[in-house]
C-alpha cells in the first residue's frame, strides 16, 4: 500500500491536552515521513489562529480548516472558501446578537463570541485554548459556528436550519457548518490541489467530525480515547494522543 497523503485532526489526535502540545516523539514521526515525501494535512476545526495558540508550527503541507469549510495551501492562500450562506445565515446570526445562548463566530482572519458563560469556560480549558474575544457581528461572512448548547438544544437548533449540520465536539459545544462541506470535501479539495489519489490516503481522528474523514481515505485510524461510534467506522483504533497512538498506528503500517 502507497500512501502519499496524511490527515491529522488536531484535538485529542495530535495534541493530547493533558500534555497542550504535540509530543516530540510525535514530531519525530511527522518529519520522517515529510523525509519520505509524504504529503501531511491538518484536517480540524480550528482555526488558523488557534493553531499558532497551540504552538502547532509544523511545516505542513495544508490546512482544511473548521471542518473543510476554509482550506489553505502551504503558503496559506486559500483553496476552497465555503461560508454559511442564505436563511442559516441569517438565522445564526440573529442568535447571535440577541445572546439566546454561548455562540462563536469564525470568520477568515477572526473568531469571537457574544457571551461566556461558566461551560464556555470549561469546555475552551478542555481543548487548551482560550475563550474568544467578546464582540458583536458586523456583517462579514463566517465559515463556522461554535454554539455552546446542550442535546436538546441542538435538536431545537437543527430543526430551524435549513442547510447546516451540527456536530458535537464537547457535552457543552457543537460545531455548525454548511451542509455542503465537512471535512472529506476539504480534503477532495486538498487531493485535487497536489495531484493525490484518495486510495493513497491515511487519516487519524478522534471526534464525531472525523468520520466522514475516516471513512473517506483508504485508511482510517480513530485514537484510542475517540468516541465509541468513531471506533466503529475506524479502519483501526491505535494508542491514545497521551500515548504516542500516531506513532504506534505509522509503525503498525511501517510508514516510519
Amino acid at each position: 500500500m502507497k500512501i502519499k497523503g496524511i490527515f491529522f485532526d488536531v484535538d485529542g489526535t495530535l495534541v493530547c491536552h493533558d500534555k497542550g502540545r504535540i509530543s516530540e516523539n510525535t514530531l519525530k514521526a511527522l518529519y520522517a515521513l515529510k523525509e519520505k515525501g509524504i504529503r501531511l494535512f491538518l484536517a480540524t476545526a480550528r482555526h488558523i489562529t488557534e493553531l499558532k495558540e497551540l504552538q502547532i508550527d509544523f511545516p505542513f503541507d495544508g490546512y482544511v480548516l473548521l471542518n473543510g469549510q476554509l482550506c489553505l495551501n502551504a503558503q496559506k492562500q486559500i483553496l476552497l472558501a465555503n461560508p454559511i450562506e442564505g436563511h442559516d445565515q441569517k438565522q445564526l446570526a440573529s442568535l447571535f446578537s440577541t445572546c439566546a445562548f454561548p455562540m462563536v463566530l469564525v470568520e477568515r482572519d477572526r473568531l469571537y463570541i457574544n457571551t461566556v458563560t461558566p461551560q464556555v469556560i470549561q469546555a475552551q480549558t478542555a481543548i487548551s485554548s482560550k475563550v474568544p474575544p467578546v464582540s458583536s457581528y458586523n456583517n462579514d461572512p463566517f465559515y463556522q459556528c461554535t454554539a455552546f448548547i446542550d442535546e436538546e438544544q441542538a435538536h431545537r437548533l437543527s430543526q430551524t436550519l435549513e442547510d447546516c449540520t451540527i456536530t458535537r465536539w464537547n457535552p457543552y459545544g457543537v460545531d455548525i457548518i454548511s451542509a455542503q462541506g465537512g471535512k472529506f470535501k476539504g480534503i477532495q479539495a486538498m487531493l485535487a490541489y497536489y495531484d493525490i489519489d484518495v486510495s493513497e490516503t491515511m487519516s487519524f481522528g478522534d471526534g464525531q467530525n472525523d468520520m466522514e474523514m475516516l471513512q473517506y481515505t483508504k485508511v482510517g485510524v480513530a485514537m484510542q480515547n475517540a468516541d465509541p461510534v468513531v471506533c466503529q467506522v475506524a479502519d483501526f483504533v491505535t494508542k491514545s494522543a497521551g500515548e504516542d497512538g500516531i506513532v504506534y498506528a505509522l509503525k503498525k503500517y511501517k510508514l516510519i
